[in-house]
């Protein structure tokens, strides 16, 4: 079977490079051809990043496609004459058209951070973080026109630990979604795909993709709140705030002081010692890990050193809870 694998990193890269040691250890076809983004230029110098994916597929002689868009017509025509059997989707970041969805003859299948149809769309797991979900998992689902709605094939179940980060969770759910897909291809063999189960409507919610100004801490939210935002926005875009004075603050780890605590105006720097305390709309949080604009990040202990920052000071609200990207709970 012609395997086409359409994936970006991070989150395709374990899949991939399982279905690669999968061919060539005989349990699973080898991928036939890797489709990924094209490059991307980053840093000051503006060069190429590398893309893990398309350095392991070129070392093992599997052929790379790039397109712009997959709509675009010589891709298209590219892509068929890799005679595909089936197409394996995993993040790969564009939406994908009738016509491509027609050229394997199995179909294609994506592997999805989450167990749908909780969280359908393009941030699955910061969405399961931010709303205290205790569980999430990875599935296997036939793709159809609509977004994430197909029938689910296989799925695996994972615990949230209590202080995950969306960093740890995507590592972990990438581990995971490795070996769901390696084991489900290895039962199909030749084919066909199963007729899996279909979503239950109305258990459905969604999230969009995660945007800069999502990042926004609400401090009239509770601490609980605050502390499920600054976990799920961890490693990009990260929780923001402002000083007083107006200068940007990005939090990038903290915890719950007090759940109940109130009598501040919320935003008011409690103490601002050893760590800073911040009173929420309920409760307290600590931050103990923050960057000010255009420096490197530093424990609150050494910012303290040399802020001008009291209690009695406070913090800006800069976003909303929940966050625009949870189109629904």
């Amino acid at each position: 079977m012609r395997i086409a694998f359409l994936g970006s990193p991070p989150f395709a890269q374990d899949a991939f490079l399982s279905l690669l040691q999968g061919g060539a250890s005989g349990r699973v076809h080898p991928p036939a051809v890797l489709v990924t983004r094209p490059p991307r230029k980053a840093g000051r110098g503006r060069r190429e990043k590398p893309n893990l994916l398309e350095v392991e597929a070129r070392s093992a002689g599997v052929p790379v496609l790039r397109p712009e868009s997959a709509r675009d017509p010589a891709f298209l025509e590219a892509f068929a004459a890799c005679e595909p059997d089936l197409a394996v989707v995993v993040s790969y970041g564009q939406i994908l058209g009738e016509d491509f969805l027609a050229l394997p003859r199995l179909g294609c299948i994506n592997l999805h951070a989450s167990l749908l149809p909780r969280w359908r769309g393009a941030s699955p797991i910061q969405a399961a973080i931010l709303a205290g979900d205790r569980e999430t998992g990875v599935c296997l689902q036939h793709v159809v026109r609509e977004l994430d709605a197909g029938p689910v094939l296989a799925a695996r179940r994972l615990p949230v630990p209590p202080r995950a980060t969306s960093v740890d969770l995507a590592l972990s759910l990438g581990r995971l979604g490795a070996e769901l897909l390696v084991d489900f291809l290895a039962e199909i063999g030749e084919g066909p795909l199963p007729p899996g189960q279909p979503q239950d409507p109305a258990a459905v919610t969604v999230c969009r993709r995660v945007r800069r100004q999502d990042a926004g801490v609400d401090w009239s939210a509770s601490a609980e709140q605050v502390d499920r935002l600054v976990r799920a926005m961890a490693g990009w875009p990260v929780a923001e705030t402002r000083l007083a004075g107006g200068a940007l603050l990005k939090i990038h780890a903290g915890e719950v002081e007090d759940e109940e605590a109130a009598g501040a105006e919320p935003g008011t720097v409690l103490a601002a010692e050893d760590g800073l305390v911040v009173q929420c709309g309920r409760g307290l949080y600590r931050i103990e890990r923050l960057q000010r604009e255009g420096r490197s990040a530093m424990s609150a202990e050494r910012f303290l050193r040399g802020a001008r920052l009291r209690p009695g000071d406070r913090l800006q609200s800069l976003g909303q809870h929940p966050p625009g990207f949870l189109v629904h709970f």
